[in-house]
């Protein structure tokens, strides 16, 4: 709304001066061609005269009462319960467009490509044994109770594998000299966000839990909830949640992120181990969390798989640097019935939740051989060493759907 600069009297957007006072509006001036009329003389001051209206000027009075009028209407419109939703509505969106979020894929469809090369160090031969675990559908039990969020399609392997006791993939072969043996491995995966909206005041308490879950109680391959050590801090960090498990859970959480210290390592480390030297990686981490969380009487166990070290979904999906990764499952009891497993990342921070950057390989069955053997995928014997090098790559990626998270 444009105001008379003189005497404050509303202009509208035609005006070319004002209604009230009649000065010129800037900016709106009219200027009038002048048409040369050689036989018409010059005005005289008497007819000049004639034309001249004499107006009284308005008094100060009727300008500030004009004032008041306009300054009461826009009062009242601006106070209108209209306008004050218009106003709100209108933060609010201010809000929502400059509120920081994360874009996360609410899923992924890939296809990974993993080649091996095995070749000796050494002039001579070597017996050797290569054992991967192969990818397929998850959840597997004991995750049963959330739909799939890993589907594996097209899978192929050349040259053919034997079955494992373990169900894993094994190739076995004698190489000699300057020999060198190829494996690879290809396949489909469609990998989903998993996000479960969970407080703790949905949560049940640890006699909530239900049973056949003993395996993910008891001692493993470096897991150790009997440890006297695990055990107290165990109680420490139950202490004040009244048995709440996500309480019991987040306590675990927060100590293993906010007190060490990420330090990749090749070998995966006890818990008196890292927590004597306070620094360790995405295994030492999980082996930490799930003794903790087993000793407080909540089953809970590792996931293995892999996950890229570069991430750009920028300009479409790229993924690249593929490597091993760990992290761990546990169950969640409902105040309302039921269960849910959740997931749990301390190296990359993910507490009950998980994006679609990864690849599930193996869950832990709770036989502790199986756990140790995961690591060890490669063993040669013979007058040579045989070693291996890996490179795994992304072939092809496309991202399904987007989740906008204001916190991860």
């Amino acid at each position: 709304m444009k105001l008379c600069d003189f005497c404050g009297f509303y202009v509208g957007p035609e005006d070319i001066k004002c209604r009230n006072c009649s000065n010129p509006i800037p900016g709106r001036q009219v200027f009038e061609e002048i048409e040369y009329r050689p036989n018409e003389g010059k005005v005289t001051p008497s007819e000049a005269s004639e034309k001249i209206i004499y107006q009284k000027p308005k008094g100060r009075l009727y300008h500030f009462a004009r004032k008041t009028v306009i300054l009461l209407i826009i009062t009242g419109i601006v106070i209108a319960p209209q306008t004050q939703n218009l106003v709100k509505d209108s933060l609010n969106y201010w809000d929502e467009i400059n509120k920081p979020y994360y874009n996360i894929p609410e899923s992924i469809e890939l296809t990974m490509v993993r080649n091996f090369t095995i070749y000796l160090q050494d002039e001579g031969y070597s017996d050797y044994n290569l054992i991967i675990s192969k990818p397929g559908d998850t959840p597997i039990w004991p995750q049963q109770d959330v739909g799939n969020w890993q589907t594996v399609t097209d899978f192929k392997a050349n040259p053919a594998y034997e079955e494992t006791e373990a169900g894993r993939m094994e190739w076995a072969n004698r190489i000699e000299g300057q020999e060198r043996n190829y494996i690879e491995i290809e396949y489909k995966v469609k990998i989903n966000t998993l996000r479960p909206d969970l407080k703790p005041e949905d949560s049940g308490n640890v006699e909530d839990i239900p049973e056949g879950y003993d395996m993910y109680l008891q001692d493993e391959w470096l897991i150790e909830p009997s440890s006297p050590e695990i055990s107290n801090l165990s109680n420490q960090l139950s202490d004040g949640t009244q048995g709440n498990v996500i309480k019991i859970l987040q306590n675990i959480y927060n100590y293993i992120t906010y007190n060490y210290t990420y330090k990749q390592s090749s070998i995966p480390k006890s818990c008196d181990e890292t927590m004597e030297n306070m620094f360790g990686d995405c295994d030492d981490f999980s082996i930490l969390f799930a003794s903790i969380a087993r000793a407080a009487g909540i089953p809970a166990w590792l996931e293995l798989g892999r996950i890229p070290a570069f991430i750009d979904n920028r300009a479409g999906c790229d993924l690249r640097d593929w490597g091993g990764h760990a992290w761990v499952n546990t169950i969640v009891p409902l105040k309302e019935g039921g269960f849910a497993v959740v997931n749990i990342d301390l190296a990359n921070s993910y507490f009950m939740w998980m994006p679609a950057y990864r690849i599930s390989d193996w869950v832990d069955d709770g036989n502790g051989d199986n756990l140790y053997s995961y690591y060890y995928l490669f063993s040669s014997k013979g007058t040579a060493k045989a070693t291996y090098l890996e490179n795994s790559y992304v072939s092809n990626c496309e991202i399904i759907g987007n989740l906008k998270l204001e916190e991860l």
